[in-house]
């Protein structure tokens, strides 16, 4: 009788024990919702892309699947600022420098871009979420929403975030980056947006 007691006591502590580090499991697992993210946020991108042009004079844009085009690597450094809505899409303003490294004589090229980003599906429990995104030049944000007066949408493409710090970090790379005229070549972007 005294063995079966402690058999079953080992077997309802091993229960206990299973439950306990399941709760603890789930309670210390980060589960940040897309409302949660709802704010402002510091925006950084970086990287580079190639541009395609005419290889004959007059050099002008060129679609990359023509025969005979030149192209050209350049890098990209942007900062601005960004605001999330509670669906997790977001606008952002930022100012954008384009640089050739391969042509120093060149002068970079600086513009005030804005972003929309859509969330188009979100894991709750890792924090991971894919989307599209279309970069404008004119127009302007107004929180997460877009004002597209005077705007020209200018490249479109899918991005591939990371949420950490309980929702005050998101790292992002652009997995598809076009430019609406077949000009842009590959393209590797990458950035990081910070809670403010």
């Amino acid at each position: 009788m005294k063995k079966l007691m402690v058999i079953v006591f080992v077997g309802c502590a091993l229960v206990i024990s299973q439950g306990v580090r399941n709760v603890a499991a789930q309670e210390f697992q980060i589960k940040t919702p897309l409302k949660n993210l709802a704010g402002t946020y510091a925006y950084t991108a970086h990287g580079s892309f190639a541009l395609c042009l005419t290889s004959t004079p007059p050099v002008t844009l060129a679609d990359c699947a023509s025969p005979g085009v030149r192209v050209i690597p350049l890098t990209i450094q942007d900062v601005g600022v960004g605001t999330f809505d509670t669906k997790g899409n977001e606008c952002v303003t930022t100012t954008e420098i384009v640089s050739a490294f391969q042509d120093t004589a060149t002068p970079d090229e600086v513009a005030i871009v804005q972003i929309v980003f859509t969330t188009t599906s979100f894991d709750l429990t890792t924090g991971i979420s894919d989307g599209r995104f279309t970069g404008y030049v004119g127009g302007q944000c107004h929180g997460a929403t877009f004002d597209p007066t005077g705007a020209t949408a200018e490249s479109t493409g899918t991005f591939h975030a990371v949420l950490s710090d309980r929702g005050k970090r998101q790292d992002f790379v652009l997995t598809a980056d076009n430019d609406n005229k077949g000009n842009l070549g590959s393209a590797s972007i990458s950035g990081t947006q910070l809670r403010q």
